[in-house]
């Protein structure tokens, strides 16, 4: 048998469900308040279809919104890079898209931000009816070279064309805003931002998770036993001890050598570079290491591409195969170099005479000797290897 609610009850759930649709009431309100545009136009933000965006903002909020990538989302990124132009469509209009990764790690698009949109003429006409509506409530379509003044003040930059004017207003680098007031109509018809901003917050959370556990290029380097004979093999002796660059910074602690914590880098990001500060025997080496990664990774498991050694700074001996090393004559460096048959360079600046000798794939990679003209003798000794890979 069915029973009715009593009366108490049922007055109870209507004043409940009334508080309930007061506050539901309250908090879009609130919403609707937060999503207002600002007048300051590095606010970065703006209305499309009556849809709020403030840049940058992430892919998932961004596809939330109704967009569909034209591409493919798996595609990865490195850190401290971006992408123009990839595309975007939502109900007939499509969009250019700023993806940017500016996190510590290599992610996929979908990981990435949305740093930025911009739309063009040849667009909107796919989607006539399109609302654009910049800060200040200027909108697309209407607004003229005037207003845009009048709202946000004389621009950055200003740029006349044949068939444009654009006006550039800049915050800072990757932050900015690019309007196109076509000269036939008078008012703005194309229309960039760009607001590239990381993600301090994010970013310490992933550097909280990086281990010292060592990566696959660590684990696969082994340290040579002997010099060799052939000097573009960059197998050398360094303050006695034999690496073959590039060298795992942990490869130097082990020969002794104690990470400067306060002068190094903690923590550097996927396939990028750090600097680095070690000491050893009271001498100081200081140089800029590589992450081969894709991930962040803890400065120890970086690598050195470069050793150095200089008459008048720490005395850090480096030999290379043949015998090459600081402190021999311009004579004996001549013969090391005719005897290894390598192609070199003579620079005489008049105080110093350079000697150099480029790598096989990169003009970066190499040897760099500096004789004093005065006394004849080898006072610097640089060697330099970064392939692109550890393979």
């Amino acid at each position: 048998m069915k029973k009715t609610l009593s009366w108490l009850l049922i007055l109870a759930l209507v004043l409940a469900l009334g508080a309930g649709y007061a506050l539901a009431a309250e908090e879009e309100e609130e919403e609707e308040e937060e999503r207002t545009l600002s007048d300051d136009i590095y606010s970065f933000q703006l209305m499309l279809d009556g849809e709020f965006y403030q840049f940058p903002m992430s892919w998932a909020d961004f596809t939330a919104l109704g967009w569909e990538y034209l591409g493919e989302a798996t595609e990865q990124m490195r850190p401290n890079e971006y992408s123009v132009a990839e595309r975007f469509e939502k109900d007939g209009l499509e969009l250019y898209a700023s993806l940017v990764n500016l996190g510590i790690n290599t992610v996929t698009y979908d990981q990435c931000m949305v740093g930025g949109i911009s739309l063009d003429p040849y667009q909107f006409k796919e989607s006539p009816d399109t609302e654009m509506v910049f800060p200040g409530g200027l909108a697309y379509g209407a607004a003229t070279e005037q207003d845009l003044r009048d709202a946000y003040g004389e621009p950055s930059d200003t740029y006349e064309g044949d068939m444009y004017t654009k006006l550039t207003y800049e915050y800072d680098y990757y932050q900015d805003w690019d309007f196109y007031v076509y000269k036939e109509s008078g008012v703005v018809e194309e229309a960039e931002v760009r607001n590239f901003v990381a993600d301090e917050e994010a970013n310490a959370a992933a550097a909280a998770l990086v281990t010292d556990e060592p990566t696959e290029g660590v684990l696969a380097y082994e340290a040579p036993e002997e010099l060799g004979e052939d000097p573009m093999g960059f197998t050398v002796e360094y303050a006695g001890d034999l690496y073959q660059l590039p060298a795992p910074v942990s490869a130097f602690v082990e020969n002794g050598w104690t990470v400067q914590e306060e002068l190094s880098d903690a923590i550097v990001s996927g396939y990028d570079y750090g600097w680095l500060t070690m000491l050893k025997d009271n001498q100081q080496f200081r140089c800029m290491v590589t992450n081969y990664d894709p991930n962040a990774v803890k400065v120890t498991n970086c690598f050195v591409t470069e050793v150095e050694s200089d008459t008048y700074g720490p005395d850090l001996p480096l030999t290379l195969p043949g015998g090459a090393k600081d402190g021999m004559s311009e004579a004996e460096l001549t013969a090391w170099l005719d005897g290894q048959g390598l192609d070199y360079e003579k620079d005489d600046s008049g105080s110093f005479v350079y000697y150099t000798v480029e790598g096989p794939d990169s003009s970066l990679d190499g040897f760099e000797f500096t004789v004093d003209a005065e006394t004849g003798n080898v006072t610097s000794v640089t060697v330099s290897y970064e392939p692109d890979t550890l393979d």
